[in-house]
């Protein structure tokens, strides 16, 4: 007679819970691979809620998460004062889109001087100078523009106002690189900014509104039936956002070695606003079986992981900056105390 064997479930006694939450941005992949991993080790379940990289780091610093995500890289002195002990580690790559509903315009170039007015409140109406320039040929309405921008405090956001005060000197006096930026009264006067929670909170907003643009990580645009501006970049050419200009921005931000041109890359192919996000995580968790489990369910996002984040519309980490991180990263294999 035929043997079989059935699966081992673990019991709630047995499973090991960790709790996270922050960054709306890289979202869908932590939950992706937060779940593949459940679904292969079911005695460890990782819960991940998109909250916002500051709210996730409050929440963090009062002991109350066993990691947050953050699209802010902390540094040496701030890791050094935090109240409690953590190590952040790099975890995947993103771009920033500007999503649009604009009907009849499905390919939107937008010069950097249109963005930057768009956000500064000097661009009002889609027929614009500065975006009909741009786009020769199209028909461009005189349909007000309304912006959409985060109510959170959002590591989003400081990824799209770096990318501003990095290209426009007047954007970096006035409002600078924040999470929490004070956008310009024209805009709230003229009843042209809306806020939303989160970057599916913007996507849904821009779907609803006509004239509308916001910006949001490529991920949640992705096989998305919404259109993306093609930006201009730092050699002056249009780009789309996709593999290739993403591609092309890594291998320059590889280059150089410089995290800031990220925000705003070298190259003629390169898409211009692209931002690492990172998980923020505790070092003094009491609990070494979650201690444990954590490390191997963050080493496992590193390697087998790696290999679904282009499919979500992320931009998976270089092997040579893992084997980097695994390697150089003291927290890995190492019961923290």
């Amino acid at each position: 007679m035929a043997s079989f064997c059935l699966p081992i479930v673990a019991t709630a006694a047995d499973v090991v819970r960790i709790d996270g939450a922050g960054a709306s941005f890289p979202a869908p992949l932590y939950q992706r691979w937060f779940h593949d991993y459940y679904l292969a080790h079911p005695e460890v379940m990782v819960d991940y809620q998109a909250v916002g990289s500051g709210a996730g780091m409050n929440i963090l610093l009062e002991k109350r998460l066993d990691f947050a995500g953050s699209d802010l890289a902390m540094n040496q002195r701030e890791l050094a004062e935090t109240a409690i002990p953590v190590v952040q580690i790099p975890m995947t790559a993103g771009a920033m889109v500007l999503v649009y509903q604009l009907e009849g315009v499905d390919k939107l170039r937008l010069s950097r001087e249109a963005v930057v007015g768009i956000f500064l409140g000097t661009v009002t109406h889609w027929n614009d100078l500065l975006i009909v320039a741009a786009n020769p040929g199209v028909d461009l309405p005189k349909t007000p523009i309304t912006l959409v921008v985060r109510a959170d405090s959002s590591g989003t956001t400081f990824v799209m106002t770096s990318h501003l005060s990095a290209i426009d000197k007047t954007f970096s006096e006035r409002i600078g690189a924040t999470m929490t930026p004070q956008w310009p009264g024209a805009l709230k006067k003229r009843g042209a900014l809306l806020r939303a929670h989160g970057n599916g909170g913007v996507m849904a907003l821009v779907r609803s509104i006509p004239g509308s643009i916001g910006y949001t990580q490529y991920a949640y645009a992705y096989n998305s039936n919404i259109s993306m501006a093609m930006l201009q970049n730092k050699n002056g050419q249009f780009v789309a956002p996709n593999d290739e200009s993403f591609k092309a921005a890594i291998e320059s931000f590889q280059a150089e070695k410089d995290p800031n041109n990220l925000v705003d890359p070298q190259g003629a192919d390169s898409y211009p606003i692209l931002t690492l996000s990172w998980l923020v995580i505790r070092k003094d968790l009491a609990d070494e079986a979650k201690s444990k489990a954590l490390q191997e369910v963050v080493r496992y996002c590193l390697t087998d992981g790696q290999t679904i984040s282009a499919k979500l519309g992320y931009i998976p980490l270089s092997k040579g900056m893992i084997e980097n991180i695994l390697e150089h990263t003291e927290w890995f294999g190492k019961t923290a105390k």
